[in-house]
């Protein structure tokens, strides 16, 4: 999937060196999944279409079929997208249940009744028609917004919750990220190759007096030990010199991470990701986190991966101090 991050390694030094980081414990797990559990993943559409994309079996998330990828997208993550035939047909009945997780936190079960192909983006996906209750039909040539994630074996998944500024959460994260974003904006703006974009981003002191603008905030309980596992979305806007072609398009400084709080209250932050961007967002690759899955005693974060043309479905490990990307998936483009 089409990617243009600012990776520095600068800057994931200036961060693991900064004194106001402090490093946390290893989110507590649960040990009562048996080491031969298997099951798939998938992700529920509003028109009630379950989209089926990694098989966790063998204590491994794997992409279990090998799609024709061309020569330039030989380092690409394997895709859903335009397979010539179903890549669950032979692990999965057309008849099935599924369990799918919503923002309330509560499991419905859905039943399967047939294999359809879906739209995605420019190209088409595999999936299975549930009976979601109420399904809504696709507006002509729109993508749809996922619902969240369905697995094909009743166990527990605890959803992220999206937060407003009303919630108590809401003012600690923020007072939390601010400083990091300065350190990540600063790092990350002094290794841009595009030097016309650099030239047009305010010199730091003015950039500090430009508010943070929180864009989205999730949050989920990684267990019963009171430690809480947020993702946040966060940015500040810039106006373009008058002069500029697209002057009405203003830069945006864009950071999104992971964010953990022990049982004390401490937050830590275990992962980040800095994008400079402008209005359109086509470098700002944007992330909507569905659930938090506990098994054989490691903690996964399933995601949605928007891009500026297409989507992807990631898996991620929570580890003790960092996040780790575990399998890409992705889902089509334009």
């Amino acid at each position: 999937m089409p990617k243009k991050f600012v990776t520095l390694v600068s800057l994931a030094l200036a961060l693991s060196s900064a004194v106001w980081i402090k490093q946390g414990p290893v989110p507590a797990r649960t040990a009562s999944d048996t080491l031969d559990d298997a099951f798939i993943v998938g992700v529920l559409r509003p028109d009630g279409v379950i989209v089926p994309f990694a098989q966790y079996a063998h204590q491994k998330w794997t992409n279990p079929w090998h799609s024709s990828q061309s020569d330039d997208q030989a380092d690409q993550s394997d895709t859903i997208a335009d397979l010539p035939k179903p890549w669950f047909e032979s692990l999965l009945k057309e008849s099935n249940e599924w369990y799918f997780w919503s923002a309330s936190g509560e499991a419905t079960t859905l039943r399967t009744s047939r294999t359809v192909q879906v739209c995605s983006h420019c190209q088409q996906v595999w999936g299975l028609l549930s009976d979601y209750p109420h399904p809504k039909e696709p507006e002509k040539n729109a993508c749809v917004r996922n619902l969240g994630i369905v697995l094909s074996e009743k166990r527990q998944a605890r959803t992220m919750e999206k937060l407003t500024a009303d919630s108590p959460d809401w003012k600690q994260v923020t007072t939390f990220i601010g400083p990091e974003f300065d350190l990540a904006e600063r790092v990350g703006l002094s290794g841009l190759v595009d030097q016309q974009y650099s030239a047009q981003i305010p010199a730091a002191e003015e950039r500090a007096k430009v508010p943070l603008l929180i864009l989205n905030l999730y949050r989920s309980q990684l267990a019963d030990g009171g430690q809480l596992l947020f993702y946040f979305e966060a940015s500040k806007e810039y106006a373009k010199p008058s002069a500029a072609n697209d002057a009405a398009c203003n830069n945006i400084s864009l950071l999104g991470g992971w964010v953990l709080r022990d049982a004390q209250g401490n937050l830590t932050l275990l992962d980040f990701q800095f994008e400079p961007t402008d209005c359109d967002m086509k470098e700002g690759g944007r992330i909507l986190p569905f659930a938090i899955v506990q098994v054989n005693g490691k903690t996964f974060a399933i995601v949605e991966e928007d891009s500026y043309e297409g989507e992807g479905y990631n898996i991620l490990e929570i580890r003790e101090d960092s996040v780790h990307h575990v399998l890409d998936t992705y889902a089509g483009s334009c």
